[in-house]
């Protein structure tokens, strides 16, 4: 104490001395148009390299070390810059308005393929809110992505198939770095869900097809995941739910906030209340944590650190086909950190550096076979924006992607055992210009170049958008590439020399309105696929690749529509996808319609607020056409459909208060009307000798299940 009290006089001198040779600059800075904060405004000196960015409400403060006269510069990409003479030796408040360039006044967005959730994204269709908001989707991601045009349902499966696409050809990002296992672990008939809360993030990007040339290893859809920045206030969460229970508390220091949080989930109360077609042996149990931290610096730099592990598992007994039952024992936990640090090294240029590391381990039991695999997966990555003039934006930069599979097997009446190891490098380069050549046709041409340790190929992906304005809000969209998809790890195993998997995009699409009042969209596509694998399963039910000699393609339309204006305080949209789509691939024998097809999908979403009773009710219903299916020993393959599938979801949120806390009650139903729906057959191949086709019908594990929530905030 005694140091402290002789530091402070001495610290108080120095900042007095410093004070008095600076001139302080404050303000904010908005759109003249619109009068919108611009966040990310390049502020500084001219000739110097003093200088700071606008934070997230537009704001500055900057401090210039001269008592001299000097010119203040603001910047930004598709606004004129603004000079400003500066007084020096003087505290001045300066707010100013920046006009946008003439280029870039009332511009039109490449929308083709891309749907975004985020109040600066001009193209968006959904908001953040929505992830939570939607009925059906129970603060689940990839659930209310669904009821976006182009996703098939697949209430079996959980994760995104997209425009033709099985689960495995979607690739998730978090900040624009890879995110390898977004998904909990799957087991045979039952759906998964995603693994990070809505909440951890501020914007959604989710392309169905034709997206930049930065994003690889994906053949058919990217969804990217931007998260939050600093928070701006100390806040305790309590959540109370009918499967768990949460905790999380956000601290806020002067320009960082670190937040941490932990969950429980245990289905067993829940599956005893309710009719359950799964004969459990151990019920649904997991916990989680995670930690985030975001810290901004003096110049307007982020640097955001991510990282959560969880740890569960599940045990059931389900039909073998041939009307016995088998034991399916799941237990897994998962690691993923990401990081990430955005900063400006010029005034026209943004440097975004990003790291992610994924551990995941699984251990799967299924009769005598018990099966455990590790996987470690690490990306690095660099891009950088570089405005070269009001019209030209150029964007460019690499990545490294480095895997490591792991997987040992035991048949335990035997005691036979199996192992396999192999490693997996993947290095790409990226360079995309967007080049605006008048506010109403922006066109943005790309290149991707990836090199695979493991089969040693060098792939070249040239990709291009175009987009056309017509009128105030109407915009004519095109896009076309070609992507590439190295095999997925659990067919790796059994052959590594199998090459990678090519589709090619085409896409027309036109968009009209504004989504604050009402938006249609409309979309044309078609997808062609080349070198996908074929193969054979083995006596374990896994597949195993033999060559690249499938093919396929997918082609259809798109159609969404939302609406907030034609009833007071009502929210409501409606998509429809249309596809045909046929495959060869895995152990097909022919080109056929896939097994996860629905032709015809359709979603009505609904929201009212009552404002009286400050309620929030919403609806969703969601309907497909049967999916294909095989029955094993019929000469024609795929002959079968499926009933179609149709539920009826509904929610409530009522907004109260519980000791002053601001706390919302949410409660969710899913399949309102208790309709039996048959979600598809899972084919088992005939062993030697049978004779009667083996087929297990696929259900819901229960077919009505009700969510009810209570989520408060102490400040």
């Amino acid at each position: 104490m005694q140091f402290r009290t002789y530091l402070m006089p001495l610290i108080g001198v120095m900042i007095g001395v410093n004070l008095f040779s600076q001139t302080t600059i404050n303000g904010c800075v908005t759109d003249k148009r619109t009068g919108e904060a611009l966040p990310g405004v390049n502020i500084y000196v001219k000739g110097s390299y003093d200088g700071t960015i606008s934070g997230p409400d537009g704001c500055y403060s900057l401090d210039v070390n001269t008592e001299d006269d000097f010119i203040l510069v603001f910047s930004f990409i598709g606004y004129e810059s603004l000079e400003q003479n500066i007084e020096g030796g003087i505290e001045k408040t300066l707010n100013v308005e920046m006009k946008e360039s003439s280029t870039n006044l009332r511009a039109v967005t490449i929308t083709a393929g891309s749907f975004e959730a985020g109040d600066k994204k001009r193209a968006a269709v959904m908001e953040p809110l929505d992830i939570y908001t939607t009925a059906g989707s129970l603060g689940d991601i990839g659930a209310a992505l669904k009821t976006l045009p182009g996703t098939q349902v697949a209430p079996d499966d959980g994760r995104l198939l997209v425009r033709g696409g099985d689960a495995s050809e979607t690739r998730v990002l978090m900040d624009g770095v890879l995110a390898a296992k977004p998904y909990y672990s799957k087991v045979p008939d039952l759906p998964t869900r995603g693994r990070f809360a809505p909440s951890l993030f501020e914007g959604t990007f989710f392309s169905t097809g034709g997206y930049s040339a930065e994003f690889g290893q994906a053949l058919s859809s990217v969804l990217v995941l931007e998260s939050q920045g600093v928070a701006v206030e100390e806040l305790t969460s309590i959540s109370l739910m009918s499967i768990g229970g949460e905790l999380a508390q956000t601290w806020v220091g002067n320009n960082h906030s670190l937040a941490a949080g932990a969950g429980y989930y245990n289905f067993a109360p829940y599956n005893a209340l309710v009719k359950n077609r799964i004969d459990w042996d151990d019920h649904v149990e997991a916990g989680n944590v995670n930690l985030n931290f975001r810290r901004k610096g003096d110049k307007g730099d982020i640097l955001r650190f991510f990282a959560a592990g969880d740890y569960g598992g599940q045990s059931f007994r389900t039909s073998d086909g041939s009307g016995g039952q088998i034991k399916i024992d799941d237990q897994g936990g998962n690691i993923y950190s990401n990081s990430t640090y955005h900063t400006s090294i010029t005034d026209k240029t943004l440097l975004k550096l990003g790291a992610s590391f994924t551990y995941d381990d699984q251990d799967m039991e299924a009769g005598i076979h018990r099966q455990t695999t590790r996987e470690w997966i690490s990306e690095s990555k660099l891009k950088l924006i570089t405005q070269l003039n009001n019209s030209l934006k150029l964007t460019w930069g690499g990545a490294w992607q480095s895997s490591k599979f792991d997987e040992k097997y035991r048949q335990q009446e035997t005691e036979n055992t199996w192992g396999t190891h192999f490693t997996d490098h993947i290095a790409s380069a990226f360079a995309e210009a967007e080049w605006r050549l008048i506010s109403k046709l922006a066109f943005r041409p790309g290149i991707r170049y990836e090199y695979s340790s493991r089969s040693e190929e060098q792939i070249w992906s040239p990709r291009a958008a175009l987009a056309i304005g017509a009128g105030e809000n109407t915009t004519f969209s095109m896009a076309w590439g070609h992507f590439y998809q190295t095999v997925q790890s659990d067919f790796l195993k059994y052959n590594r020399n199998v090459e990678m998997q090519k589709s090619e995009h085409f896409i027309l699409g036109m968009q009209t309105g504004d989504l604050s009042t009402r938006l249609f969209r409309a979309e044309v596509y078609h997808k062609k696929y080349d070198n996908l694998i074929a193969g054979e399963y083995n006596e374990f039910a896994e597949f195993v690749p033999l060559d690249n000699s499938g093919e396929g393609y997918a082609k259809g339309f798109d159609l969404f529509f939302r609406d907030k204006v034609l009833y007071k305080n009502t929210d409501y949209w409606i998509s429809y996808s249309y596809i045909d789509s046929e495959r060869r691939f895995l152990d097909y024998p022919e080109k056929v319609v896939p097994e996860f097809i629905s032709p015809h999908t359709l979603n009505v979403v609904a929201k009212h607020f009552i404002v009286p009773i400050r309620t929030q009710v919403g609806a969703t219903w969601t309907w497909n056409s049967g999916r294909p299916y095989h029955v094993p020993g019929d000469d024609e393959f795929m002959a079968h459909t499926s009933p179609n599938y149709s539920e009826i979801g509904l929610n409530l949120s009522y907004l109260t208060s519980i000791l002053g806390n601001y706390t919302i009650v949410h409660l969710s139903f899913s399949n309102l009307t208790g309709r039996d729906n048959v979600l598809g057959y899972r084919r088992i191949p005939l062993a030697s000798g049978e004779q009667e086709p083996s087929l297990v019908t696929i259900r819901s594990d229960v077919k009505q299940f009700m969510f009810l929530g209570v989520f408060i905030s102490i400040n």
